[in-house]
């Protein structure tokens, strides 16, 4: 259930971006940042140490040098089979 809740929160913060996050939906660097009065941001941690990235990409990002996939096999649940 706490799992649950972790994925309902953050697709609620995606949905606050006012915008497609394009690749960054599927970055393990993207993290959203939200404020107390419900403005979500979008922001690459992978840019603390590269240069070439911005800390708060314009969206939607269909281009980046910094893109890492998320891991999904941490994300998927148990009886679910990767697709070869």
């Amino acid at each position: 259930m706490e799992s649950q809740d972790r994925e309902q929160s953050s697709d609620t913060a995606w949905s606050k971006l006012g915008g497609q996050p394009g690749l960054c939906l599927n970055c393990q660097h993207a993290k959203i940042n939200e404020t107390r009065r419900g403005t979500a941001y979008l922001r690459c941690t992978r840019s603390a140490w590269d240069a070439r990235l911005v800390r708060y990409p314009r969206l939607p990002v269909r281009d980046c040098v910094g893109f890492d996939a998320e891991n999904r096999n941490e994300n998927m649940k148990s009886g679910e089979q990767r697709q070869q």
